[in-house]
């Protein structure tokens, strides 16, 4: 054998040695769940062809700020700086013949929760520098802008709140209808038309003041 083949030779087992990609399956989880804990988003990962578990494997994330921590269970693929079996990071989730992906077309973004129904947990929640944020929860949807709260939750109750003013323009028509209809104004209430008017109650009518004016 000649010198040229022993070091290919030598080149080709080294490179044997290196741990470049695997595939993984997900047994528990760290996210950094309270800001007490000292867990950094990380996972713990058996190798999918090997009989060897690794513990507190780094989640790799696409932005700083980002988090969606993987389900145990979950078939995850592995990548290993230069090589060390001691130093690997979860870069990657993979779909098996078990966990299909949702149905999608070219051109489509879809998210589809896996996760089963559970109040409080939160799906989605975005929180931005100005201050505005979205949750969204198996109950509801909030959204908090400034001083102003919209919430819609799942049984059809929609809620706007606002320590500041609420304003509704539309260059056509407003309809507001519901089996009770109710208007109260802690100060002063005004209704005005620019041409007709009109008032109708299929029962009784009350009109009461301290001062009623009719003109």
């Amino acid at each position: 054998m000649s010198a040229v083949e022993v070091i290919r030779k030598v080149a080709e087992n080294e490179v044997k040695k290196l741990n470049l990609i695997e595939l993984g399956v997900v047994t528990s989880v760290l996210p950094h769940a309270d800001a007490g804990d000292y867990d950094n988003y990380e996972c713990n990962v058996k190798l999918k062809n090997r009989e060897l578990e690794l513990r507190r494997v780094p989640i790799a994330t696409q932005r700083i700020g980002l988090t969606y921590v993987p389900n145990v269970g979950d078939m995850v693929l592995l990548a290993f700086v230069s090589g060390d079996i001691n130093a690997p990071v979860v870069i990657g989730r993979l779909y098996n013949d078990d966990d299909r992906p949702p149905v999608n077309k070219e051109g489509e973004l879809v998210y589809e929760s896996p996760d089963p129904k559970k109040s409080g947990v939160r799906r989605l929640y975005m929180k931005f520098p100005g201050g505005t944020v979205l949750t969204v929860t198996d109950d509801e949807l909030r959204a908090e802008v400034g001083k102003s709260i919209v919430t819609v939750k799942t049984d059809g109750d929609v809620t706007v709140e606002s320590n500041a003013a609420v304003g509704i323009n539309a260059k056509g028509d407003i309809t507001l209808s519901g089996q009770n209809v109710k208007i109260e104004s802690k100060a002063s209430l005004e209704l005005k038309a620019g041409a007709g008017a009109k008032l109708e109650a299929s029962a009784n009518l009350d009109i009461k003041g301290a001062m009623v004016n009719i003109n």
